[in-house]
């Protein structure tokens, strides 16, 4: 039934939105409503009270003072600012719409043949906020807006991912999945770059999944993805970009936010944002911090179709221990009314240990037992890394004409090792010797960063954007391999497998985009210039390998807005995905005595070119932003898999020819009843690779769908709750597929002492369902999997805001970078 309501619902106000629209169009002109004298224009910004954040596509109709009929009307646009056109003299007055804010009427708006325009300035909206006894009901800001090239989830709403981390948040927004290792993937591609707070996650010495599990769900303000990024953006990340904007606050005084969470898992985090405003100049600092314990289990089933047919089975069981803490404290200087100054220094640590014991049981074609061996394997990570930022801002006595110049610097350190032991059953051969090798590595990464961008109006609807950057990255990997010898009783280095690799990029480039508005288009256009200089030097060969290339990447947006209500967007961009890390160093890496990999120092970067088509209508308690998207990269950079003689498997990195996706997505939103919200997303895609890896002709296509639900529930007296179910169809990849999954998570929620604290109960993966189960396969071989981890857990939470902190998010900065992964690379 409720599915029923919820089509039929939309259906509804589709027509009645558009049933008001061609009546304000066709209505006749009234007395002292309208004149036959020149039209005019109301202009004016709308902004949230208490954050000042703006008001993105609120619904602004003009009426007549003298009879209250309705005479035109605008929507805001992505900064707030609207502008009503084609109004007659007269007097009105304007009403203002936005889900989640009261319905505010302002007057006294004049329209004569002196003043044409009337400018309304900036108006404050207030959230909706009813005090009803003890009864309290606030409503909460849209969960989904949309942007010209962007959708902005604002999630601090998010009960399923309270206790967890960032990664947890990404479960839920659309579009963007997160597998088994963390890695996180947007439209079926891992591809994709994070941002933290508009600048590159490796910014802060961290990878795009390590900065997403380190920092605590409750820091997060909001979540943007941008999957057709404009020139203004770095290129890389073929899939897109995803922004992760966290808290501040910047009111007079002091304030803050301390948050403290547990679980049943063995998982405890906690985060405290301090702030204090002084007026010229404003101090900011925060810390968060997460312990960790994650245990599960694996399993692999692998088929060898060699001389004879051969069978392997693998079990694994693993425990993951792990600490991190990220330190920043910054100010801002406001030197005068036209420039600011802001430095800020920050620090981050990560310690891992990692367990994980292994049975192989090895099979004859009869599938009796013809080997059994077991391999214990203990891993320890010290990661530590520094970074200070300078950031400068110049206005000028135009409006919307600025300069802004970002200096960063980072560096990072990794020390690393690993214990492997390997002991065989002396059932199945006497007289052999158990196997033991240690591995130490040293990791290190130093990165700097100059971007510079200004914008200049060029008029009240043109603006000129011309930016440029300088960017230069060191990466190093001194990795020793020993085994150890039973005649001498030592250590010896494995020569074979000891390697120092380091990786070095340089990159200079610039970019121009024009914005206009030709009636009712909004037009976006751009092109970014780059030139790469990349060179990896295998120091232990003393092999250097070397790769210049000049990329160029345009962008085009352009949107319709069709009503107040109604909007079409669409988007063209071209992309790239650089080789890095293990994708080139050609030294083998070795895991176990049947898996061995190496990379390809002769890939070239992939190129993507992205189209995509998206509609958005906004009605009374109503959200439909249905979408289409098509990409296709040449020279797709693919993992490759082949097995020799003795059932080795090696992996290795190639360009494939082709690769080709085409998909489809619908995210409602939708008021079911004054207490309950739902928000549904289902995402249809096609995909395609094809090529030629090493003399074998591969070609696979699959079609796969995903969808979430998610369910909004406030009550009286402060309680909330929250309903979170998620589906993945099957994946099909190159050389396999990953099997369907799916869950269900349950948050519960209250305000405590006066609305200032919040006390969180969820429960994450409630039916204990969340698995990955893969199938693999090659020429001569083909693998099932599964792999699980401890993901039902309890977890309580409990968050406070000090001084009545209020959310604000921090002026984004629209640079971004490579987001490498220095796990991957080491």
């Amino acid at each position: 039934m409720w599915l029923i309501r919820f089509v039929l619902t939309g259906l509804l106000t589709g027509i009645f939105s558009s049933l008001i629209l061609m009546a304000a169009e066709t209505e006749e002109q009234g007395p002292g409503r309208r004149s036959s004298g020149p039209e005019g224009q109301v202009t004016g910004r709308l902004i949230d009270e208490e954050s000042g954040e703006p008001l993105m596509y609120a619904s602004l109709v003009l009426h007549a003072e003298a009879d209250s009929a309705m005479v035109t009307g605008a929507i805001s646009n992505e900064s707030g600012h609207f502008v009503v056109e084609d109004v007659p003299t007269g007097e009105y007055y304007l009403v203002v719409n936005f889900v989640g804010y009261p319905q505010q009427k302002i007057n006294g708006i004049t329209i004569d043949e002196d003043e044409p325009s009337y400018d309304m300035g900036t108006i404050e909206v207030a959230p909706d906020v009813e005090l009803l006894g003890e009864v309290t009901v606030e409503a909460a800001r849209e969960l989904m807006e949309v942007g010209l090239d962007r959708r902005v989830f604002n999630v601090e709403q998010e009960l399923t991912a309270a206790g967890g981390s960032a990664l947890d948040i990404m479960e839920n927004i659309p579009s963007v999945a997160v597998d088994f290792e963390g890695n996180v993937s947007l439209r079926g591609s891992t591809n994709v770059t994070i941002l933290i707070d508009g600048r590159p996650s490796n910014l802060i010495g961290l990878s795009g999944s390590e900065a997403l599990e380190q920092f605590p769900s409750e820091m997060v303000e909001r979540v943007e993805v941008v999957t057709n990024p404009s020139v203004r953006y770095d290129p890389d990340g073929t899939s897109g970009i995803i922004n992760i904007v966290m808290k501040e606050e910047h009111d007079p005084g002091y304030n803050g936010m301390v948050s403290l969470n547990a679980s049943t898992g063995g998982r405890y985090s906690g985060s405290l944002n301090m702030n204090y405003n002084l007026g010229s100049v404003n101090l900011f600092g925060s810390y968060s911090g997460r312990l960790s314990d994650m245990d599960g289990y694996g399993h692999n089933y692998r088929t060898s179709f060699l001389a004879d047919t051969t069978y392997m089975d693998q079990y694994r069981d693993f425990d993951n221990e792990m600490d991190s803490h990220n330190f920043t404290l910054g100010f801002d200087y406001e030197i005068n009314d036209r420039n600011t100054l802001t430095l800020s220094a920050g620090s981050n640590g990560r310690d891992r240990e990692s367990l994980s014991e292994i049975d192989y049981y090895a099979m004859d074609p009869h599938r009796d037992l013809d080997d059994v061996f077991h391999r214990n394997s203990f891993n320890t990570m010290d990661n530590s890394g520094y970074r200070v930022n300078m950031a400068f801002r110049r206005t000028f006595d135009e409006e919307y004409r600025e300069w802004n110049t970002d200096i960063s610097y980072s560096t990072r350190e990794n020390i690393r090792s690993e214990e492997n032991e390997q002991v065989f059953d002396p059932a199945f051969g006497s007289g052999r010797s158990n196997l033991y090798e240690n591995t130490f590595t040293d990791g290190s990464s130093d990165m700097l960063r100059i971007q510079t961008d200004y914008e200049h109006p060029l008029g009240d609807e043109t603006k000129l954007e011309l930016g440029g950057q300088a960017y230069w990255r060191e990466r190093g990997s001194d990795f020793r391999f020993y085994d150890f010898d039973h005649e001498s009783g030592q250590w010896e280095n494995n020569e074979g497998l000891s390697n120092h690799f380091v990786h070095t990029e340089r990159r200079f480039s610039a970019y121009g985009i024009l914005s206009t508005i030709l009636g009712h288009y909004s037009v976006q256009g751009g092109l970014r210039l780059e030139q790469a200089n990349v060179e990896a030097d295998q120091r232990t060969t003393d092999e250097v390998y070397t790769s210049n290339y000049f990329s160029f990447f345009p962008s085009l947006h352009l949107r319709r807005n069709i009503d107040q209500a109604q909007s079409v967007q669409l988007s063209y961009s071209r992309r790239i995905s650089r080789p890095r890390g293990r994708q080139i160093n050609p030294f083998p890496s070795y895991s176990d005595p049947y898996h061995i990999s190496s990379g390809n120092p002769n890939l070239d970067p992939e190129y993507t070119n992205s189209l995509e088509l998206g509609y958005t209508r906004y009605g009374n308690g109503t959200t439909i932003n249905p979408s289409v998207f098509y990409r296709q990269t040449n020279g797709a950079i693919s993992r490759f898999s082949t097995m020799d003689e003795n059932g080795v498997n090696h992996t290795t990195f190639d360009n494939i020819n082709y690769e080709q996706s085409l998909g489809a997505e619908l995210v409602v939103n939708q008021q079911l009843f004054d207490f309950w919200r739902a928000t549904a997303t289902t995402s249809y895609f096609y995909r395609r690779v094809e090529g030629d890896l090493q003399q074998n002709v591969l070609h696979n296509e699959s079609y796969s769908w995903s969808a979430r639900l998610v369910n909004d529930l406030r009550f009286p007296r402060g309680w909330s709750a929250q309903v979170t179910g998620r589906y993945s169809s099957p994946v099909v990849m190159l050389q396999g597929e990953m099997k369907a999954r799916y869950t269900a998570d349950i948050a519960v929620r209250k305000n405590v002492l006066n609305n200032t604290g919040t006390i969180t109960l969820r429960l994450s993966d409630a039916f204990n369902t969340q698995r990955f189960q893969m199938y693999n396969y090659g020429d001569n071989f083909e693998v099932d999997s599964e792999r699980r981890r401890n993901s039902r857990m309890i977890h309580i939470g409990f968050s406070y805001r000090i001084n009545e902190y209020e959310r604000r998010d921090r002026r984004d900065r629209d640079d971004m970078d490579d987001d490498m992964d220095f796990d991957e690379f080491m």
